[in-house]
């Protein structure tokens, strides 16, 4: 699909595209281990025959020492490594990694190249992988040999050449046929990863169709789909008419959402809290760290947006006067906003704020997949009894409650939270909202902002719909 088809693929979200030039930016960073190579990137794929012969040419210039992206191509396989260093009369070849540990995905990635590179003939002293230091603290300008740790896999990829080989057969009999493979969907659609092209290759099944539920794991419901009950009536004639999965069909029906609202109940805070504040923090994890006293993916906190409310309905905190307020932002003069947008080095200054802000509540409500009670206890924000609170996370409290709608089926986001619940979808993911707080552009702050206040006023709407 993506050799003959590429106009249908899906288009990428704005995290998969951070992730990807994450590692690029990694990538270009790490040159610096073994400078002064020469760039042979192809601009585009017409470039890729050209670049081939001139990597080809580059192998038996003496002159030519490190060569980044070297474009080599065996078996009608093609690849680009990220770095080749001449090593005596051999070279050593370096496949780099944006992770702080290798999995079995990187090691399979090196062993394709290694077998392109041995069917090219290439004389390798070593193949290794490079990835971050976990344990490298910056202390000034980065050093890029602490950075950066590697690894040797030249014995894994060796053994692993015949089933690389094998797989690149079958490969080329699947782009060699007059058609896409006729395969049916399954569980193959989102594992390891979700794929590219389940826009297209979904199109037929029906927006309700049972297989969006997910009470049920995919295997049983393909099975299931597959055997002849590919309809919402079959299924629920083969089901209990009270169970969680017969209940998610008919939310699937009606566009509505399915909650167990006896555990929901159950998980409230208990006694009512007289006061309340709604905390949404933008958290950043650079790979590479950015300030001095950091380690590669440290947290550090951007912004944090709180709201807070008495029992009364008076609110405690609110926004600078000054600060841009926008005509459909309902939560938004009772929210006080803090960022270090134009000077991370600032981001410490949260804590004592965050402390003293927090004080004030009984309960923190928030809606996060991450543990914000660890996240405040990372950054000595909860300090035994100075600050007396609770954390409610919603996330977590939604996901006990098998809450369902047909948004959710591939993960619970706020902004699929926010179209089950009050069908007003945003044009903003909290993906884009950190990508716009590093942008080095006033105008992505502003933005950054708004939409971390908007995200907040969620968070505030969902608490009070569920336990007002």
């Amino acid at each position: 699909m993506q050799k003959k088809h590429p106009y249908l693929r899906d288009k990428l979200s704005i995290e998969q595209r951070a992730k990807f030039q994450r590692g690029t930016d990694v990538g270009v960073l790490a040159h610096e281990v073994f400078p002064n190579g020469i760039d042979m990137s192809p601009n585009s794929p017409s470039q890729f025959p050209k670049k081939v012969q001139e990597t080809r040419d580059n192998l038996s210039d003496p002159e030519v020492k490190v060569m980044y992206e070297a474009v080599f191509q065996f078996n009608d396989t093609l690849i680009m490594l990220d770095m080749l260093v001449r090593d005596g009369d051999k070279w050593l070849a370096v496949e780099v990694k944006s992770s702080m540990r290798l999995s079995d995905t990187y090691y399979n990635d090196a062993a394709l190249q290694y077998y392109v590179l041995h069917g090219c003939g290439v004389p390798l002293s070593d193949f290794r992988l490079m990835y971050l230091n976990s344990d490298y603290m910056k202390d000034g300008p980065i050093d890029v040999q602490q950075l950066f740790k590697m690894e040797s896999v030249m014995e894994y990829v060796v053994e692993r050449e015949a089933f690389v080989a094998e797989n690149v057969e079958r490969l080329k009999k699947v782009v060699a046929l007059p058609h896409s493979p006729l395969v049916n969907i399954g569980t193959q659609c989102n594992n390891p990863y979700p794929c590219d092209f389940q826009g297209h290759c979904w199109k037929l099944i029906p927006k309700n169709s049972f297989l969006f539920t997910t009470a049920m794991d995919d295997e049983t419901l393909f099975q299931s789909y597959f055997n002849g009950v590919n309809t919402n009536a079959k299924m629920l004639a083969q089901l209990e008419p009270e169970s969680e999965e017969a209940h998610q069909i008919e939310a699937l029906e009606t566009n509505s959402y399915y909650i167990d609202y006896k555990t929901l109940y159950s998980l409230a805070p208990q006694p009512k809290p007289k006061s309340v504040a709604y905390l949404n923090l933008l958290l950043n994890r650079p790979a590479v760290p950015e300030l001095d006293g950091t380690k590669p993916y440290e947290e550090m906190i951007l912004a944090f947006a709180l709201q807070g409310e008495f029992e009364n309905g008076a609110a405690i905190d609110s926004m600078p006067p000054t600060y841009p307020r926008r005509n459909d932002m309902a939560a938004a003069e009772s929210c006080f906003v803090w960022d270090c947008f134009e000077d991370h080095s600032r981001w410490k200054e949260a804590i004592p704020l965050l402390i003293e802000k927090l004080s004030h509540y009984e309960l923190i409500v928030c809606f996060t997949p991450q543990n914000l009670t660890t996240t405040l206890l990372r950054h000595e924000i909860i300090q035994n009894q100075k600050v007396g609170y609770k954390v409610f996370n919603l996330f977590d409290v939604l996901q006990q409650a098998r809450f369902y709608h047909p948004a959710i089926k591939r993960g619970l986001t706020l902004q699929r939270l926010e179209t089950a619940l009050f069908s007003e979808p945003k044009l903003f993911e909290h993906s884009r909202i950190l990508l716009e707080a590093t942008s080095n552009d006033l105008i992505g702050y502003q933005q950054a902002r708004e939409d971390l206040i908007a995200e907040n006023e969620i968070v505030a709407k969902t608490y009070q719909l569920l336990f007002k």
